[in-house]
């Protein structure tokens, strides 16, 4: 693989990551694009590294303020999230969905839209008269990050607009679907690790160099997108993604069911 796809993974990646437009789906249309079939185990794992550590950057004072006072709602709240999604994913996990990801993707895409498009058009009907997040949409958001390891399916994008569709204003939900992605990026990371164990990948020094590289790029890059993202919710704009993935939809079912 070249330094430049690299490059333009990390930049995907990082971007992507926290936007909802749905990383999985980027990064499967490059592959398709540009036919990569290199093994990317290893540098999925520098991937998933940088992207946890820019949420850490970002809400370091919330995770701070979570780590002196564990034992509080929002701990709880996060945990139930993460054993639902866990329990989802493992389902997902078991038929194998990577298997068919050329050819599922672009549906993912399209459901991403339409989350988006709704959210957008119902959001100056949502009011929020809760104090945060309830426990009960904490099972909800969990179940709903469960069924974003569907690729094309953007798990920030799906999961704002579930907390939306609670009753949520679109910066809480933010907060707590990107404290969420915390234990996803972890989980992501420890089965990258668990893989290339299983694959015996044993990194060589010029490897290693270029995997540090992606690093690095992929937390810059990806810190920005999540800044940029929050600004993003503040003004509560949502359509111009939904068409986006729309358009993303259609070139994505074009390529795989058309041509």
């Amino acid at each position: 693989m070249s330094f430049w796809i690299i490059c333009l993974l990390c930049i995907i990646q990082g971007l992507t990551e926290f936007l909802p437009v749905s990383s999985s789906g980027h990064l499967t249309l490059i592959e398709q694009l540009f036919g990569i079939k290199d093994n990317l185990l290893l540098i999925n794992l520098f991937l998933h590294l940088a992207t946890l550590v820019a949420v850490i950057i970002v809400y370091r004072k919330t995770i701070w303020k979570l780590l002196k006072k564990p034992f509080q709602p929002l701990t709880y709240k996060l945990v139930i999230s993460t054993i639902f999604t866990c329990i989802i994913a493992l389902i997902f996990e078991y038929f194998s969905l990577e298997d068919f990801s050329f050819k599922i993707y672009c549906f993912g895409f399209l459901l991403t839209s339409v989350l988006l498009f709704l959210m957008d058009k119902y959001k100056n009907q949502i009011v929020s008269i809760k104090n945060g997040v309830s426990y009960k949409d904490s099972i909800i958001v969990g179940v709903v990050q469960g069924i974003a390891v569907i690729p094309g399916l953007s798990r920030s994008g799906s999961t704002i607009a579930t907390l939306g569709f609670c009753g949520n204003n679109a910066e809480e939900s933010g907060e707590y679907s990107f404290l969420l992605s915390i234990p996803v990026i972890v989980g992501g990371f420890v089965l990258e690790i668990v893989k290339m164990c299983k694959n015996q990948i044993i990194p060589d020094v010029f490897t290693f160099k270029t995997c540090v590289f992606a690093f690095f790029l992929t937390l810059i890059v990806a810190i920005i997108s999540l800044k940029i993202t929050l600004k993003i919710l503040k003004k509560n704009k949502f359509i111009y993604f939904s068409i986006y993935t729309f358009i993303l939809f259609i070139v994505t079912f074009v390529l795989n069911y058309v041509i």
